[in-house]
């Protein structure tokens, strides 16, 4: 099947006439006709009606036009980003970070990124991870570091590495001395954590229902810092390791582990199939993977690589 042999059933239908189309396609009307025999006989099926006042799809030519379409966009999007792969990385990336990774990547990445390719213009969007799925799919940023997303119509996205969430409690606390805690014991807490529409707070709702367990929770806070400082004046929440347990050795409060059940999440690396600059897009995850993959390595990032084969 050649794509020109599609375009010749596009111009048929956009133009209601054979003659129509091949003036549009710029074909005398014999390379078009013989253009759409080739097409039925290929397919074994008439796609196409002539009658007096020009042509008309028949109900197979309507649903092949339907496939010709994608497929024409298709073959045009991977013309237009192989052109864009073929240049310089330069211009604007709109890049998306949950507020409990920011604070520690952001010092790793962004001079390697800098180093690398100085014609790349960052824009930084920290907010919770359900907020940067939303961003992403509207098209308002180019990539997002996202926890446990689910597929997603026009996004692509690839494992980075996984990580555990830990309970923080105060320094002073009655649990501060254990060594982990059960998830049962967690109920028996007054928590502050995310809302409902954050993707740590499903995850832990998830880990709940499956225990037949509900937590007690006292308030919806989408604020990292603010979830600490609640920590530090005397309340419990539970988030993931990386930034938890750097606020930890500063000593105001204690990261614990979640035993019985583990509380394990994978973090992905997200980004739009659309990307307006694919070749600053596609080197500016690289980058990030990378540093994402070298805080690990360097025992900062508590979390186990995920190497792709």
């Amino acid at each position: 099947m050649e794509l020109r042999d599609l375009h010749s059933l596009i111009g048929i239908a956009e133009t209601g006439s054979l003659s129509g189309a091949a003036r549009k396609l710029n074909l005398t009307q014999p390379a078009l006709s013989a253009s759409l025999k080739r097409l039925e006989q290929e397919l074994n099926v008439l796609l196409v009606r002539r009658h007096s006042r020009g042509a008309a799809l028949t109900e197979e030519g309507k649903y092949v036009l339907q496939k010709s379409y994608h497929i024409v966009r298709d073959v045009a999007e991977v013309v237009s980003v192989v052109d864009g792969l073929a240049e310089e990385p330069i211009g604007l990336v709109r890049l998306g970070l949950p507020t409990t990774i920011a604070g520690g990547l952001i010092p790793e990445f962004f001079p390697m990124l800098r180093s690398r390719y100085p014609q790349i213009r960052l824009n930084i969007i920290e907010a919770m991870s359900g907020r940067l799925a939303e961003l992403l799919q509207l098209g308002d940023i180019d990539l997002a570091l996202l926890f446990d997303i689910q597929p997603m119509s026009g996004l692509r996205s690839e494992p980075i590495l996984k990580e555990k969430l830990c309970l923080l409690v105060p320094s002073d606390h009655p649990m501060a001395n254990k060594p982990g805690v059960r998830l049962d014991e967690i109920t028996q807490l007054n928590l502050v954590l995310p809302s409902s529409a954050n993707s740590i707070r499903k995850h832990i709702n998830a880990a709940c229902e499956a225990e037949g367990l509900s937590l007690n929770v006292v308030a919806d806070i989408d604020s990292f810092p603010g979830l600490v400082s609640l920590v530090k004046g005397g309340h419990c929440t539970i988030l993931p390791t990386y930034l938890a347990m750097q606020q930890a050795h500063q000593g105001k409060i204690v990261a614990l582990d979640i035993m019985r059940p583990n509380l394990e999440w994978t973090i992905h690396l997200a980004s739009r199939h659309d990307a307006t600059r694919p070749r600053a897009s596609l080197v500016t995850g690289q980058l990030l993977t990378q540093a994402c993959k070298t805080l690990v390595q360097d025992g900062i990032w508590p979390g186990e690589i995920i190497n792709r084969a």
